[in-house]
């Protein structure tokens, strides 16, 4: 049988992750597959089976990333890790464009490629490949997450030409790629990773890349290239971040758009002070956008710097974006200490991400121009007037002034436009003779709004009960029985192992493995007894499992996930974990027909929502009290007459 569809025991043992003794001991089991030839210590046997077996006993990963990534690091052993790589991308590349394997790559590094294409794709295997050896030789990498968001900033669409000077792997070109850009250009300092780049741009029909080795500042391989649009993360430990920015808007068609990843010192350094005012006052300055720390090797703060090429006389109204990231205010997590991936959790990413959505619309609204500021979660910002930055007339401290540095840090740009507005209204109220208030809000944050969306937020609540009709109306006091049908009929359970061997579900136990790359569907069971098992949605698709959770991938043609996640971890199951941990071979549910699980899922999604809604409210309530309480500290209102108790009303027990 051909060497790259069967394995020694010595590969399974490579593939599992586990020593060859334990291997010898496996295939004692009755229900170890046959082997395919060869007899005792030299018995070989065939690959898929073994796979299948592992999967089923909760022993392989279920994505293909770790398996390339340990069969290349076998095959570079007593010679070079790199070419070991550089076989692997040529054979994703070629499978991917449908071509047989070079033959001078060894059989079973061949057939692991090809079958890792199959399954995700070949920018999905180039992408992870390239990756891992990018951190294994210290070559630092943009995450996805960050390329991402600064290929749709960029406006990245159907057949534009990218430029990236300082392309490194090359990994914001292949996202630019991914989105139907046409032509990239890429150029990097070091000529190990330009080879790195070449093989992560996997091109489909009609695109084209070119890639050339060389320091972009002193030796522009695209001197004479107006591109669509200019990507770039430029390398660290450079003396000034600036000039990137100039370069990349010399190299901008009309019309066209940069994004740049920025260290904070290119938004305050006194040596851009000039190119800074330059660059806001011909209106070419369109957004400073400062990430939360930790989302980007060497995990250390960074902005993005959105450019504009203007096709036209700037507009005399100019705005400019500035947003400015905070931590996650209602689960205080630390940013630094998420995965090894080093991107944000994802909830934090969306909320992120939403907010500059929301404050990038503000300024283009139709029929209006707005300057204002906002605050969320995750995010505060503010849409300013380029004047107003350029122009302090001395009614500002000396503290809240951009100064003659041009700061446009977006933590003191908010502070500013704070300042300017403040002032301006001020000199407002004088004009119109009103008495200026003893203690005047220090910001724009006004108890009556936070009163408006409570408000809005306890007939939202109140709306969602009422579509658990068993619950009634939440606001006539009425107490409903649940209206909870037939008791169930009694059913036959199987374990987590069991269902796999049935082919309805394949998982993998916490803490075996490199960390999985989840799957919308994914059912998630937290190690530690007391937590809830959660479904996978799309949003956090791709995102790492990180090392606490059981994975349990269900079959949707058989099983349920949400029916999965509320059995999984029941009182019934509870009972069966070890100690304070949860053993995902222990747990079990019930064998029932797909339409039945639909039912129980339906009520074990509405019970999470009902649960999730509820935290929201008290959370928005805790908000609501501060903001009141600051309100009325700092005279933003004060109490009317109809907030005073009726005569005769008790007063609150103290």
């Amino acid at each position: 049988m051909a060497d790259e569809v069967v394995l020694n025991a010595t590969g399974i043992a490579r593939l599992a992750g586990v020593a060859r003794g334990t291997v010898l001991t496996w295939r004692r089991r009755d229900d170890f597959p046959a082997p395919a030839g060869g007899a005792r210590a030299a018995a070989v046997y065939n690959r898929a089976e073994v796979e299948a077996w592992l999967a089923a006993a909760g022993l392989l990963e279920l994505t293909p990333g770790p398996r390339v990534w340990r069969e290349v690091s076998h095959g570079a052993q007593g010679g070079s890790l790199g070419r070991a790589v550089s076989d692997a991308a040529a054979v994703a590349a070629r499978h991917g464009h449908g071509e047989a394997p070079p033959p001078s790559v060894p059989g079973t590094l061949a057939w692991v490629m090809t079958r890792a294409v199959d399954e995700v794709g070949a920018v999905a295997v180039l992408n992870d490949l390239l990756d891992r050896y990018a951190a294994e030789s210290g070559i630092p990498v943009t995450p996805a997450r960050i390329t991402d968001f600064m290929i749709s900033l960029a406006g990245v669409g159907g057949g534009a030409t990218v430029l990236d000077p300082a392309s490194g792997t090359g990994e914001l070109l292949a996202a630019a790629l991914a989105r139907g850009a046409a032509h990239v250009l890429a150029q990097s300092v070091s000529a190990a990773a330009a080879e790195l780049a070449r093989a992560r741009l996997f091109l489909g029909d009609g695109q084209s890349a070119k890639v050339a080795a060389g320091d972009a500042l002193s030796a522009d391989a695209f001197a004479s290239v107006e591109a669509d649009a200019v990507v770039c993360h430029p390398p660290t430990g450079t003396e000034s971040a600036v000039p990137w920015a100039q370069y990349a808007l010399t190299h901008l068609k009309p019309g066209g758009r940069a994004v740049l990843a920025m260290p904070p010192s290119a938004a305050a350094a006194p040596s851009g002070r000039q190119a800074r005012a330059q660059m806001l006052r011909q209106g070419v300055l369109r957004a400073v956008i400062a990430l939360p720390a930790a989302v980007a090797p060497p995990y250390v703060p960074l902005h993005l710097w959105v450019l504009e090429r203007p096709d036209c006389e700037p507009e005399p109204d100019l705005t400019a974006l500035f947003v400015e990231a905070a931590p996650e205010s209602q689960t205080g997590v630390d940013y630094a200490a998420s995965s090894a991936a080093g991107p944000m959790p994802t909830a934090s990413w969306r909320a992120f991400t939403h907010s500059v959505e929301i404050a990038g619309d503000s300024p283009r609204r139709p029929g209006r121009r707005v300057v204002s500021s906002g605050a969320g979660r995750n995010a505060k910002w503010c849409v300013t007037r380029v004047a107003d930055l350029l122009d302090d007339t001395g009614a500002l401290d000396e503290s809240e002034r951009l100064d003659e540095t041009v700061d446009v840090t977006p933590a003191r740009v908010r502070a500013h436009f704070s300042a300017w507005h403040r002032e301006k209204d001020k000199e407002s109220s004088r004009r119109r003779g009103n008495v200026q208030p003893r203690n005047p809000a220090a910001t724009f944050m006004h108890s009556r709004v936070s009163r408006l969306l409570i408000s809005r937020d306890i007939d939202a609540v109140a709306a969602i009960l009422q579509r658990l009709d068993w619950l009634g109306d939440a606001r006539d006091g009425r107490v409903v029985e649940p209206q909870l049908g037939l008791p169930a009929d009694p059913w036959r359970t199987a374990t987590v192992p069991e269902l796999a061997r049935l082919g309805l579900l394949r998982y993998r136990r916490a803490g075996t493995g490199a960390a999985e790359l989840l799957c919308a569907g994914d059912v998630l069971v937290p190690v530690k007894e007391g937590s809830e098992a959660t479904v996978v949605g799309g949003d956090r698709d791709g995102d790492p499992a990180g090392p606490g959770v059981h994975v349990i991938r269900p079959n949707p043609a058989h099983l349920s996930s949400w029916f999965l996640a509320g059995f999984l971890l029941s009182p019934g199951s509870l009972r069966r974990a070890t100690g304070n941990r949860v053993d995902v071979r222990q747990l079990e549910a019930p064998l029932l027909p797909l339409a039945d699980q639909e039912r129980y899922a339906w009520a074990f999604r509405n019970m999470r929502f009902l649960e999730s809604i509820t935290g929201h409210l008290k959370d928005s309530a805790g908000s609501l009290t501060s903001n009141l309480t600051a309100g009325l500290t700092s005279g933003d209102f004060r109490p009317g007459r109809e907030t005073a108790p009726d005569e005769g009303t008790p007063s609150p027990v103290t």
